[in-house]
């Protein structure tokens, strides 16, 4: 028996009113601070003799009308990291309601000095993060934008830097409006570049410029200016290289790059080749220099100015072995039919490695959108790809440890050359399903609609205080369905395998996976599955679905056909049976199925002499209403509740509905919870409001382990239910 259900469609704002139930977001502040955080409606009968509409009973015990429970303060969405050695570290970022307008700029510096195990929040203030650099692990510096960069762009940039390990932040410059990024090399040398295009003005010229300052960061001296971008990057506090663009014809720039270096800290430049693009070049246009030992040279050229849905036009990866005077384009193949890049970056390390990372349009191409690879003094390889996120920004330390930080907001860690990454921060929360076998013990997994690691199954045995992740499982985790701590199932999805959908077995709550083996589903481009449910004694039921995306939820959007298999034998064979009759209608949201020996309900029906199975579904109806399709015997029935998120079948006679709408930007919704314990004769009604702001990413999630006790995961925090979700409690 399935015993949990995520929300589904949590990605955009819609109408809502207020409600009950306020997880709170924490806010920022001006002042610095500190905290810490550790990683670890109507309707007839669809099949036999007409059945008389089912009832909506009136709410019986709604809750009350204003309760506010607070959430835990939870990490930003972070958007750059500087790593001076693998055990010291700043990351830079931005909280998660100012992407979505529901709150004003603002900006936090995080730290860790122990390789991302446990992190402290340093500094915070007003203003949009930009960059953050750190010469050693004593000296860090991080830019950041005035309050009001979104609406007056020409506002200027204020540079806070620490020569303490963070323990104390001082503003020691304000710089021009035009500065991008800031790179120290030592504690006293660093260097910055300014471009128009790049700070969000509007321009048709966009002149670049080059400052340095041998001061920490105090003053600043211009070394070299262009009419065009211009980038630089510093090996030492002598040896700089720049790479200048030229203007162009029709509002582009011309092809050629020119690659310069100085031995003088940036008083004398001299020019030493050129790199002719193989695409495009506009204003927009981003390079990325760094230097390796043996006058090995790397660069990135990227213009999201050339990009589409399909890639973008400029994006490579260069390397040159003369010093910068000839330079030859990495060939760094997608493996993405039809598609090229939508980004690419780099990372040179001290020992010579590189890490590069490039991704394709989650929008317009299949998986995975994120691929890396690694330089060794052997060659190029191809490392394990990312499926749902790719790198926004990389740092690599040595040929074995690198941090990156995903499109998503998450920081990751590799300690084996790329080959496996472990999210360090957010604090791992479930952000897939949660799958609960007892009050205080939970499986879940993390999510096949986004989150870093879709792969990795975490349990609690604590209510929810804590997660610790005991299994990696290769793909995505696309299902969980434990019915007992003994014993469970998960199915996976990995793009580009055969078999593509596999089935897992696990034992000792989660500790211990076996490969069962491959599931039924379709081979085409759209084919997915729901499921499957699993009995204590290894019965289990799937669907098999058209007309989905296979690396997203099964059940989140419109499907075609859907066919049942069941299995007595914990998944090793399957038998097919027939379609579910939707007679018109389109399998629309989340199913729920539950196995009671002896009942002779939906699957038998459907199978030919399988009995013991019911199940719940929600549809869009011809006349486009949303609604739960219930069974009652082998009919199937349409239930009044107006819902269309989420569903949990208990036992034949009891289970849950749900529903989430928005109000506004803010990322908060009212849940609407019904309950039912006689078949959907009369339901039960429960409100609350949930703020999403502060949650960490992934989508609230929601389950029951029987008719009164339940889990809510949300904003980084569990809530618990005794009396049927008319009330929670955090854990």
């Amino acid at each position: 028996m399935s015993r949990r259900l995520r929300f589904c469609a949590l990605a955009g704002p819609a109408a809502l009113a207020a409600g009950a139930l306020l997880v709170a977001a924490c806010g920022s502040s001006p002042v610095a601070g500190t905290r810490s955080v550790s990683s670890s409606p109507h309707g007839t009968a669809r099949t036999g003799s007409a059945v008389p509409p089912v009832p909506v009973a009136s709410s019986r015990s709604a809750a009350p009308a204003s309760r506010v429970l607070h959430g835990a303060p939870v990490a930003p969405d972070f958007t750059n990291l500087a790593f001076p050695d693998a055990v010291d570290g700043w990351a830079l970022g931005e909280p998660a309601a100012y992407a979505v307008g529901a709150g004003p700029a603002a900006a936090e510096v995080w730290h860790t000095a122990t390789s991302g195990m446990t992190w402290q929040e340093q500094w915070h203030g007003a203003g949009r993060a930009l960059s953050v650099t750190a010469s050693d692990a004593n000296h860090a510096w991080a830019l950041i934008t005035c309050p009001s960069a979104k609406s007056k762009p020409s506002c200027g940039r204020t540079l806070v830097a620490t020569s303490d390990g963070g323990r104390r932040w001082r503003v020691v410059a304000t710089m021009g409006h035009n500065v991008n990024r800031v790179q120290f090399v030592t504690a006293r040398f660093g260097i910055a570049t300014v471009n128009k295009c790049l700070a969000g003005l509007p321009a048709t010229r966009c002149p670049g410029q080059i400052l340095v300052s041998d001061d920490g960061g105090v003053t600043w001296t211009k070394v070299l200016a262009d009419a065009s971008p211009v980038f630089a990057a510093a090996t030492s506090s002598n040896q700089l290289w720049a790479a200048e663009t030229a203007p162009g014809t029709g509002g582009e720039l011309s092809s050629a790059i020119t690659f310069l270096t100085s031995t003088d800290g940036g008083h004398t430049w001299k020019q030493t080749g050129q790199f002719v693009a193989g695409g495009p070049v506009t204003p927009e246009i981003q390079i990325q220099i760094a230097s390796g030992p043996g006058g090995l040279l790397w660069a990135s050229l990227f213009d999201l100015g050339s990009c589409a849905m399909h890639g973008c036009g400029t994006a490579e990866l260069l390397r040159s072995e003369s010093g910068g005077r000839t330079w030859g384009t990495v060939n760094l193949p997608s493996g993405a039919l039809g598609c090229g890049w939508s980004s690419i970056t780099f990372s040179a390390a001290r020992d010579g490695s590189v890490m590069a990372a490039a991704g394709v349009n989650g929008a317009a191409c299949s998986p995975p959108l994120g691929v890396l690879y690694q330089y060794r003094p052997s060659g190029w390889r191809r490392l394990p790809s990312w499926t749902l996120t790719s790198v926004g920004s990389l740092t690599a330390v040595s040929q074995h440890v690198a941090y990156a930080v995903t499109t998503d907001g998450v920081i990751a860690r590799t300690s084996d050359g790329g080959q496996h990454w472990a999210q360090v921060l957010p604090a791992l929360t479930p952000a897939g399903q949660v799958d609960a076998v007892s009050a205080a013990t939970a499986l879940a997994d993390q999510d096949a609609n986004g989150a870093f690691d879709g792969g990795a199954i975490l349990r609690t045995g604590n209510g929810g205080r804590s997660w610790q992740r005991i299994a990696d499982l290769p793909g995505l985790v696309t299902w969980l369905d434990f019915p007992s701590a003994a014993g469970g199932v998960a199915a996976t999805y990995q793009s580009g395998r055969t078999p593509d959908w596999e089935l897992w077995r696990g034992r000792d709550a989660g500790t211990a996976w076996d490969l069962v083996g491959s599931l039924p589903a379709g081979k085409g481009a759209n084919d997915g599955i729901a499921g499957p449910w699993m009995s204590a004694d290894g019965h289990g039921l799937l669907l098999t679905l058209t007309g989905t995306e296979p690396w997203q939820e099964a059940q989140s959007g419109a499907s075609g056909p859907a066919r049942i298999w069941t299995t007595k034998n914990w998944g090793a064979t399957w038998r097919k049976g027939g379609l579910l009759p939707l007679h018109g209608d389109t399998l629309q949201g989340p199913v729920s199925f539950s196995y009671m020996p002896g009942s002779r309900g939906l699957a038998s029906a459907l199978t030919g002499g399988e009995a013991g199975w019911t199940g719940w579904l929600i549809v869009a109806t011809p006349s486009f209403r949303t609604e739960i399709v219930g069974t009652r015997g082998k009919a199937l029935v349409q239930m009044h509740v107006p819902v269309g998120n989420g569903l949990q079948l208990i036992s034949s006679r009891t289970g849950f509905a749900w529903s989430i709408t928005y109000a506004g930007p803010v990322s908060s919704g009212l849940v609407t919870l019904y309950r039912t314990t006689d078949g959907g004769s009369g339901w039960q009604r429960a409100q609350f409001r949930l703020d999403l702001s502060a949650g960490p990413q992934g989508s609230p999630v929601l389950a029951f382990t029987n008719a009164t006790h339940g889990w809510l995961e949300a904003a980084g925090t569990s809530w618990h239910t005794t009396d049927g979700g008319r009330s929670w409690t955090p854990a």
